[in-house]
């Protein structure tokens, strides 16, 4: 009777439903441009320290550029870690720092 939707190409997103992923860093997960970094601002839990994600972003080959007022980090880090980075423990939000132009 009904059908259903499945025929979705899109990987499925297995992050915490609690993360909020904006689409652009969706998209730069999806499709990551090798050896390229991308700047994100990371929001963080009242449950999370600055420093621990801090530590983690430089676990992961990336580096805090600055800390940002009302729990948030901007970060810089290679475009083929951003999966990791969009799945830190106490990371409620990963957007890029700037939209992108189109030249």
């Amino acid at each position: 009777m009904g059908t259903a939707l499945t025929d979705s190409k899109e990987k499925p997103d297995t992050r915490l439903p609690m993360t909020y992923v904006s689409h652009t860093v969706r998209s730069l997960c999806r499709d990551p441009i090798p050896d390229e970094t991308v700047r994100l601002v990371l929001t963080f839990g009242e449950d999370a320290s600055s420093g621990k994600i801090a530590e983690a972003v430089e676990s992961l080959g990336g580096e805090v550029v600055r800390e940002l007022q009302f729990d948030r980090l901007l970060v810089e880090v290679d475009q083929s870690e951003l999966d990791a980075v969009c799945e830190l423990d106490g990371v409620t939000a990963v957007e890029t720092d700037a939209v992108l132009d189109q030249t």
